[in-house]
């Protein structure tokens, strides 16, 4: 797909508008959003969000709230990045599971491997119930509010630089970058690997000069990193489905006027929808980038997939067992299973 056709198609999905109206009297609130990718709308999803989201509140608010976009990592990794919104010097961050895990760690439930089978049952797991009263606890517990789980390049694969993974067997020996997530370091170790946690910005470099044979992480993510570059071998197991959450400061959230509120809450989910809808078009892409940047991808069978679940799942539920408390492994299940038999 062109560039230009990924530009017309994800036009219609975010309904991007510009400000062109002069702004209103009264105060204009500032919004400086930090994330750790390049801001690239057409190669990372949370440029896709920022982007969407930032259009949809300065053309609704009419210029009364300015959303000021800092990507790249520029105000920090992202435990720095959530540091900085609990503590108002930014406003707003995305945050996968491993960045707020170290703040509140029940979020790990949502990292039990092989969870989900498709993408629908994903998102009505997190737009339901169980995503509603997680994002409400995340705030009670940590004073930060978020207001969305949108998708950071939808499932991951396994990815490394020594030889072809085709099950659990073959992974031993080989060290695998996770994010600094105490259940990704679990999972790594229960499927016979090594894990080391490396921040995103320090995974090329780290994959360049072998501190680590390999990674895991979607498609798309895999792409806008460059780690092509530096890995041979895919392994499409889908063994989790990745989310960044849309975390806001509280504080800044509630002093803003009512209708502004809704403003924010309205475009959050308007960049939701932008980000997943972007992200399956990336997707659709990434296997043959891939494939022509010289890299051998697998697909499990069944079997493999099925050995790959049996080494890892129920371990990993009896781990969280003594890191969590055990209503939120059951709502979880639960959730799944309802999103399940719909």
């Amino acid at each position: 797909m062109s560039r230009l056709k990924l530009f017309l198609i994800t036009g219609l999905i975010v309904g991007f508008v510009f400000i062109t109206g002069v702004v209103n009297a009264g105060d204009v609130y500032v919004m400086k959003f930090a994330f750790q990718m390049a801001n690239d709308i057409y190669g990372t999803n949370e440029a896709s969000f920022a982007n969407a989201f930032k259009g949809h509140v300065e053309s609704a608010s009419n210029g009364r709230i300015k959303v000021e976009l800092y990507p790249g990592g520029v105000m920090g990794k992202e435990r720095e990045n959530f540091v900085n919104v609990k503590n108002n010097v930014i406003q707003a961050t995305l945050s996968s599971v491993g960045g707020i895990a170290q703040f509140y760690k029940p979020i790990t439930v949502v990292d039990i491997p092989f969870a989900f089978k498709t993408h629908n049952i994903a998102w009505q797991v997190y737009d339901g119930w169980f995503g509603d009263e997680l994002r409400a606890d995340i705030l009670d517990k940590t004073g930060v509010r978020c207001l969305v789980t949108t998708e950071t390049g939808g499932f991951f694969a396994f990815t490394n630089n020594k030889h072809e993974v085709k099950t659990p067997e073959d992974m031993k020996g080989l060290k695998y970058r996770t994010m600094e997530n105490q259940g990704h370091i679990k999972m790594i170790s229960l499927l016979g690997g090594s894990a080391v946690p490396i921040a995103w910005l320090e995974l090329y470099t780290s994959l360049q000069t072998g501190v680590i044979d390999g990674q895991m992480n979607p498609l798309p993510t895999i792409l806008s990193g460059k780690l092509e570059e530096v890995q041979k071998y895919v392994t499409l197991t889908n063994h989790l489905y990745g989310t960044d959450w849309f975390m806001v400061n509280n504080d800044w959230f509630e002093s803003l006027p009512d209708d502004l509120q809704k403003i924010v809450k309205d475009a959050a989910e308007v960049a939701n929808i932008a980000d997943r809808g972007a992200q399956r078009l990336l997707d659709v892409q990434a296997i043959q980038k891939l494939k022509e940047a010289g890299l051998q991808i697998y697909t499990p069978t069944v079997e493999e997939k099925e050995m790959f679940r049996n080494k890892v799942q129920d371990g990993y539920i009896d781990w969280l067992s003594q890191e969590v408390d055990q209503q939120w492994i059951d709502k979880f299940l639960k959730a799944v299973d309802e999103a399940e038999s719909e």
